[in-house]
């Protein structure tokens, strides 16, 4: 008997199964491509996480900018108010003008809701107030807003602070 007519029955031996199986080809083809498609699915969830995230903040970021111009459009008035008796006929438009940008600005952030928050009892609540004074008043309760400096802002669709209220409180000892 000679090598040559010796038959194995292992896998390994059989010359036949030196042809890879298409199916079996076709399969591992697949998986790999799955796998492939998978991990491309989480990087780009990964990247629309992180590009939404960037968004938030650079929304955020124009909103506390806004915030910024109805600040200054609320002193003009203030200052105009005044001295309302002292204006001219053109000073006094100007005014108007200034009143309407600001009616227009204010606007533009209700309808993104956002809009400046209102004190329950006129009391000042830390998480929605940063209190940057605080004064004696003799038969007032602690914590009442005296004043508000600065305008706190907050999205109605979540709930979230946009920029706390700067008030001066009552603080008695």
């Amino acid at each position: 008997m000679t090598l040559s007519t010796l038959s194995c029955s292992f896998p390994v031996c059989n010359p036949e199964n030196d042809k890879s199986d298409p199916v079996t080809d076709k399969k591992r083809y697949l998986k790999e491509k799955l796998i492939e498609f998978q991990k491309n699915i989480a990087d780009l969830k990964h990247e629309l996480i992180r590009q939404e995230d960037r968004f938030r903040q650079r929304e955020h970021d124009h909103y506390i900018q806004l915030f910024e111009i109805l600040d200054a459009f609320e002193n003009i008035e203030a200052n105009l108010e005044s001295k309302r008796d002292m204006l001219d006929k053109t000073g006094k438009m100007m005014g108007r003008n200034i009143r309407s940008i600001h009616k227009k600005t204010r606007r533009i952030l209700e309808s993104s809701h956002i809009v400046p928050m209102e004190f329950q009892d006129n009391k000042a609540e830390i998480s929605l107030c940063k209190v940057v004074e605080t004064r004696a008043e003799p038969g007032v309760d602690d914590e009442t807003i005296i004043s508000v400096l600065k305008k706190g802002y907050i999205d109605t669709r979540d709930g979230s602070v946009l920029r706390k209220a700067e008030v001066v409180t009552v603080l008695n000892q």
